[in-house]
């Protein structure tokens, strides 16, 4: 099982940003599965087709905005890994602060990314600046800061903590109407960059790694909407060979 101050660790990381006022916040729950591809799992033997559950929150307020997400990835080992054995569970938390810096577009951010499971603890903390930008309906939004990270391999008893080169992140959404429906399709890069040595031995990683996500939501009613995800990985989790992940979720926003 994951340790348990672990876990309680991450879902404070979530409903900690609950306490900070806001004017605008949505909550929403998805249920979905993802898969990889064939190369992607022959490159990677961590990886495996697994179901997933995710609770989300955003707040927005005068000051900035805040998003946050605790996602569950294979529940109760419902899925088999490419071992034919029980597929580990592994919980992920996300957390996002970006403070407005006056009246401009600029704001300080910090980001913190968890990921745990039975083996494997690993810490991502982005601090920078991030800037706002809009091209009529296209949402931007882009930044640069620094990366702290720690984490530990419990097979080996090997860890790190340390600062460990820059990140980059750039968001993009745009929503359109087609066939009586909304929908919003949005693009998440994020990339580690010039990692320190002993953080790319611990993971296996390289100097460089990414993570694209694409994302196609379509609104079904008022609360419920559908998603479909693509992922391309560089170096980056459980993917330290390159791989694509894709996958549907459905979900309730109330």
């Amino acid at each position: 099982m994951l340790n348990k101050s672990i876990v309680a660790a991450l879902l404070s990381t979530v409903f900690i940003s609950t306490s900070i006022y806001a004017d605008v916040t949505k909550t929403s729950v998805d249920l979905g599965y993802k898969f990889y591809t064939n190369s992607t799992e022959d490159d990677n033997p961590g990886v495996f087709n697994q179901p997933f559950v995710k609770l989300n929150h955003l707040g927005i307020a005068d000051w900035g905005t805040y998003f946050a997400n605790v996602k569950l990835e294979n529940p109760a080992e419902l899925a088999e890994n490419q071992k034919n054995q029980d597929g580990k569970t592994t919980l992920k938390s996300l957390m996002i602060l970006e403070n407005k810096i006056g009246e401009s577009n600029f704001n300080f951010w910090t980001q913190n990314f968890v990921s745990a499971s039975e083996t494997l603890v690993e810490d991502n903390l982005y601090f920078g600046f991030t800037h706002n930008a809009k091209i009529k309906a296209l949402s931007l939004n882009y930044g640069v800061g620094f990366n702290y990270t720690f984490g530990n391999f419990s097979p080996t008893s090997e860890k790190f903590n340390d600062l460990s080169g820059y990140a980059v992140v750039l968001n993009a959404k745009y929503p359109f109407e087609l066939l009586g429906l909304k929908h919003s399709f949005s693009l998440n890069y994020e990339a580690q960059i010039d990692r320190d040595k002993a953080h790319q031995e611990l993971f296996s990683y390289d100097s460089y790694g990414h993570q694209i996500i694409t994302t196609l939501q379509t609104l079904l009613t008022d609360s419920i909407y559908t998603k479909l995800h693509l992922t391309h990985y560089d170096s980056w989790g459980a993917q330290y060979n390159d791989g694509i992940e894709y996958g549907v979720s459905i979900g309730y926003q109330f």
